[in-house]
């Protein structure tokens, strides 16, 4: 029976490690996988990048694992990769860019094509925006998941759980800005102070 698994969370949780985790798992077990991401997220053009801190006193993050990926921006081009490629998997990081309703549609219609088989598909992505408001269609794939696994971070400022995403003063205030630790750190509640 075909599935889909979403994985959410702040920035910095952990939720693309545990996608390319997945992936790795699925190549063991020799599946097919395919790696897609929207065409907004500019950070890395043919992959899709993990990052982490090497030491406790560094500031910055690092990439650590990378997992091959297409950019996309239309139901049209992730039915032609399907035909092309032919997954067993389909993994869809950076969901909450696809800010249009046809990427549930897609994803409902992949999976009732492939209704009695094991087709999965993984969507990794943001829940919420530095504002806590649910970002791009990442709530309603949510609602239609056989599973939701949500990672939280480390508060950037007192190392406790962080669940949200804040966005650093002087940053755009869009809703949808592609940035990384620059502009972003993941918080808990406490120590996350909306905008003005």
């Amino acid at each position: 029976m075909a599935r889909l698994d979403v994985i959410t969370g702040s920035m910095f949780s952990g939720k693309t490690e545990e996608l390319i985790r997945r992936l790795n798992r699925a190549i063991h077990a020799d599946k097919k996988v395919l790696v897609i991401k929207p065409l907004l997220d500019t950070r890395a053009k043919k992959e899709i990048t993990a990052r982490r801190k090497r030491r406790r006193e560094d500031t910055k993050f690092e990439a650590f694992i990378n997992f091959e990926a297409h950019t996309v921006q239309s139901f049209a081009e992730i039915k032609e990769l399907i035909l092309k490629h032919r997954p067993d998997l389909l993994a869809i990081d950076e969901a909450q860019f696809f800010l249009e309703p046809w990427i549930v549609d897609c994803v409902r219609e992949l999976l009732d094509m492939n209704e009695n088989t094991d087709f999965t598909i993984i969507v990794s992505g943001l829940d919420t925006d530095y504002l806590q408001q649910p970002f791009g269609q990442m709530p309603h794939l949510m609602a239609i998941a056989d599973t939701v696994t949500k990672f939280s971070a480390i508060c950037f400022r007192c190392k406790k759980e962080a669940v949200l995403t804040y966005r650093k003063p002087g940053s755009p205030t869009e809703q949808v800005v592609v940035g990384d630790f620059e502009m972003y750190e993941a918080r808990c509640r406490a120590c996350h102070k909306l905008p003005e």
